[in-house]
């Protein structure tokens, strides 16, 4: 009834209000996190409370500026992570081929790349990015990184690593001093200390949940630590260097495909937790007791909310449901019971979470292929958003976009490419060549199987990594290609006794065949070949 009554004046000015608050609201939370990068979207749901909220517009058509191609779809090199953008404007994804790439944010180019051990399904976790310029994520291979830009040629520089020993689908999120918090497909949030002091690395604690970790942890305005379960309980802690203290945990009542939670809990600026749940619900949550709120029920009571929520400034939720709607969930003013403002029919499932941009329009993905752009309603309760744009791409979307600067958004999609769209094209500068990802084989007189590598060719410089399977050795490359020959020299990454390689390739269209040979720090000499292609 206030929202039909208020002019436009008196919204505007409530608005106005209500962003302040927010922005006060929110800046609490992120002191607690004061080593977050100051970047337009520096981490999954872009801010500690996981409001998937930015302060600027996005793209206002469904222009591509540029596009980035993995080389693989699906399994072997579709994207499922969201993009996260740093300060300088940097483009960091993970594919399911196992390499995260750094990526010009205004071209698209290869800035640097870091191969894990696994090559099909191998990451899950979204980059999160802190103030030294050190990105940190999760993979398959069952360890956390922490990666920084390299001083020269492609390969990112690992500052450390952990083994966890677990596939890690959820993305990590940074304590004020420093600590990294994620969770495991062994149903635990692990708490992992820096390096300090010339010590490696530390477990400082794990805390035991009842079921895989899908959902990844966002942090409350008072510095509580909120993650969902398969087990069908979100967890409100209070995470100390000593342990992780149980403030409260919330039920559904059920747990897997009818109850357990795989999206990410957004925190509103009084404190409200809110999360969706595979029984169809979507709950809202006081931050201190753990009370139920009030909650909202979707078309589906099994594996039917994926979406993590979007926070308005006014305290709107937004999120989608596999009933192929994106809801626009305002709080009820009396009763448990929540209705939609506005809804807009995608008509398939949903998977990906919502990006709010400042202007209202709130971009997401789905199973169709496609991104959509939709305006809200501003009419009565229950009318249809408005589609503003929409662009098709070649396979699902489950990562989620980003917004960044000069109205710019990402997305990535299954059909391993990465979108970037934006009112104005891209400018000239990207390399060209042989750079891209390349894929193929390998063999010499001791083993032999699959190859990857990752080149960047400016003028006849080339630089780039590579990563052999199974056994998961890699390095980097640098060398020379002038017409259809190329020269280069390799060298391993964490090798006990690393070698020395050179080689030569001859360079086709789409394909690179080449010889090498060399000897690891003991002698033993080894000589072999390869082909790949794009």
């Amino acid at each position: 009834m206030l929202t039909r009554l208020m002019t436009r004046v008196q919204r505007s000015v409530l608005s106005g209000v209500l962003v302040l608050l927010a922005s006060l609201s929110l800046g609490a939370g992120s002191m607690a996190q004061g080593i977050l990068a100051n970047g337009p979207w520096p981490m999954t749901r872009r801010d500690p409370a996981h409001t998937g909220r930015s302060p600027l517009n996005g793209p206002a058509s469904g222009s591509v500026a540029w596009t980035f191609s993995t080389g693989r779809n699906e399994d072997k090199g579709g994207i499922e992570t969201d993009p996260t953008i740093g300060p300088d404007g940097t483009i960091y994804i993970g594919a399911n081929n196992g390499i995260l790439y750094a990526l010009d944010g205004n071209t698209g180019e290869i800035r640097w790349a870091f191969p894990t051990l696994f090559d099909l399904f191998a990451i899950y976790s979204t980059v999160a990015l802190d103030r030294q310029g050190h990105a940190y994520f999760g993979a398959k291979d069952g360890y956390l990184y922490a990666l920084k830009p390299p001083e020269k040629g492609l390969l990112g520089r690992e500052v450390w690593s952990y083994k966890i020993g677990t596939t890690i689908e959820t993305s990590p999120i940074l304590g004020r001093d420093g600590t990294v918090y994620l969770g495991a497909d062994d149903g635990k949030l692990y708490a992992v200390a820096p390096p300090a002091g010339g010590k490696p690395p530390r477990l400082l604690w794990t805390f035991p949940t009842g079921g895989t970790l899908i959902s990844s942890p966002a942090f409350g305005p008072d510095g509580t630590l909120y993650i969902g379960s398969m087990d069908g309980k979100l967890y409100a802690l209070e995470p100390t260097p000593a342990g992780a203290k149980l403030r409260w945990s919330f039920s559904t009542g059920k747990s897997g495909e009818t109850g357990g939670i795989e999206n990410s809990p957004a925190v509103g600026p009084d404190g409200t937790v809110n999360v969706g749940a595979n029984d169809g619900l979507f709950y809202a949550l006081d931050g201190k007791s753990g009370q139920l709120k009030w909650s909202f029920k979707t078309g589906y009571t099994s594996w039917a909310i994926f979406s993590s929520a979007a926070i308005g400034p006014d305290g709107t939720v937004y999120f989608g449901a596999k009933d192929g709607r994106l809801y626009a969930v305002q709080p009820p003013t009396s009763g448990t019971t929540a209705k939609a403002l506005w809804s807009y029919k995608i008509g398939t499932t949903i998977e990906t979470s919502p990006a709010l941009g400042a202007d209202g329009t709130v971009y997401l993905g789905a199973d169709d292929g496609k991104l959509y752009a939709i305006a809200p309603s501003k009419g009565f309760f229950g009318l249809d958003g408005k589609l503003v744009w929409s662009f098709q791409t070649k396979s699902k979307l489950i990562s989620s976009p980003a917004i960044g600067e000069g109205r710019r958004l990402y997305v990535g999609s299954m059909d391993g490419i990465l979108y970037a769209f934006g009112d104005k094209p891209a400018p000239s500068g990207r390399s060209g060549g042989i750079s891209g990802t390349w894929y193929g084989s390998y063999s010499d007189s001791r083993t032999k199987g699959a190859l990857t590598l990752v080149l960047r060719q400016r003028s006849s410089t080339v630089e780039g990594i590579w990563r052999l399977g199974p056994s998961g050795a890699r390095g980097e490359l640098s060398g020379r290609a002038e017409g259809e020959k190329a020269t280069f020299s390799l060298k391993t990454l964490g090798e006990k006794c690393p070698g020395s390689f050179e080689g030569t390739a001859r360079i086709e269209p789409a394909k690179i065949v080449g010889l090498y040979q060399g000897s690891d720090c003991k002698g033993a000499v080894t000589k072999g070949q390869f082909e790949a292609s794009r």
